[in-house]
């Protein structure tokens, strides 16, 4: 017997909004009768770009950005085709990515 899990990754650049699709994503997977492990929040990675400020003139002179991208990991078991069909259909809020893996187990 082969049984099918999802793995989700939701990635954003807001912990807000990110939090706040992730509830939504679990609400449509068990409201489709899915069993749902998570979300388990993965580290946050943080880009830094330093910029100078003047060409040459003052050199040690620079600003400093950050760009930091929360991930949530969700395992969905006992996957169906009406889950599958009900996640493609959803609609997200803007600045949301997913990824998402099948696993035959």
């Amino acid at each position: 017997m082969s049984t099918t899990k999802m793995r989700v990754k939701v990635y954003s650049f807001e912990h807000k909004i990110l939090e706040e699709a992730v509830k939504k994503i679990v609400q449509v997977v068990l409201k489709a009768g899915g069993k749902v492990v998570g979300p388990i929040p993965m580290k946050t990675k943080k880009k830094k770009v330093t910029i100078r400020r003047s060409t040459f003139v003052f050199s040690k002179h620079a600003d400093t950005l950050e760009c930091r991208t929360h991930i949530r990991l969700l395992d969905i078991n006992n996957v169906t085709g009406e889950i599958v069909n009900s996640l493609s259909n959803m609609s997200l809020p803007a600045g949301i990515d997913i990824s998402i893996e099948t696993i035959n187990l």
